[in-house]
């Protein structure tokens, strides 16, 4: 079973004429290159007509879909009622994790409008994931979702799965160092195949080595993740096979559907 942990239902560069055709897009392109389930990943604000939030994703996805859903709370809101329902869809499994946009938005992962999500995800036992790397638009924006302040938070929440995303490109040789050395961070590879991110940094040489000694590093805590439609899945599948790894093998995912989403992890042995 191949899961691809980050998706978005949205248009981008003529992929679909609407968000309910890009779900129909996704689904055509998983079936082509042989992905088995995805999760979706909603913008924290609603009213975008080029990306889904999450009330808006919650309505296209149907149950017989391959797909299932994170939370993306409006930290910058910080109303109460929202964290209150965020509360409720996480205890029942309609998200099976939360999303957080440091960078794309100015604050920082530590900010304490945060904590309480963290808390009831360490408490519920489901991850959050973070946005790292810069911002085509805005390379200062990575100065937000630093990885340092990420282990900051394993510190505080040490129960919690931590989710590190775009492997804080271009700066991939320090988020390895920052890292490498905690335990409760798992890594998605969204964005890591993009041509872009690979230049700047450093080269596919460079992308292998330092995805190499992380897998090596963290075995069970590597996940495959595309940033589709923005990146090619397709380059993220060769990518992977690139690195001349055993075959990745998901262990104890979707046995049943609905699973939640930290049960996900790629086996991914004798490099």
């Amino acid at each position: 079973m191949i899961i691809d942990a980050h998706v978005h239902l949205s248009l981008y560069d003529g992929n679909a004429n609407s968000l309910a055709d890009s779900k129909t897009v996704l689904l055509d392109e998983m079936r082509r290159r042989g992905i088995d389930r995805a999760i979706v990943i909603p913008d924290s604000q609603e009213a975008r007509y080029d990306i889904a939030g999450f009330e808006t994703a919650r309505t296209l996805i149907d149950d017989a879909d391959p797909l299932d859903l994170l939370g993306s709370p409006d930290i910058l809101d910080g109303r109460v009622q929202d964290f209150d329902r965020y509360e409720i869809l996480l205890a029942d499994r309609t998200i099976h994790g939360l999303k957080f946009f440091p960078g794309h938005e100015p604050y920082y992962p530590t900010d304490s409008r945060c904590l309480p999500y963290y808390e009831i995800g360490q408490r519920q036992r489901l991850p959050v994931v973070f946005h790292t790397g810069e911002n085509p638009e805005n390379r200062d924006a990575a100065r937000f979702n630093d990885p340092k302040y990420i282990a900051e938070v394993t510190e505080r929440f040490p129960a919690l799965s931590v989710v590190i995303t775009h492997y804080f490109w271009p700066r991939i040789e320090y988020c390895y160092e920052v890292t490498k050395d905690v335990p409760n961070i798992d890594f998605e590879l969204a964005g890591t195949a993009d041509g872009a991110v690979v230049r700047a940094s450093g080269g596919i040489g460079a992308m292998r080595d330092v995805l190499g000694r992380m897998i090596q590093d963290h075995p069970s805590q590597v996940m495959l993740g595309t940033d589709w439609p923005m990146c090619n899945i397709q380059g993220h599948l060769d990518l992977v096979d690139s690195l001349g790894l055993n075959q990745p093998t998901a262990t104890g995912c979707w046995v049943e559907t609905r699973r939640p989403f930290s049960n996900c992890r790629y086996d991914i042995t004798n490099p």
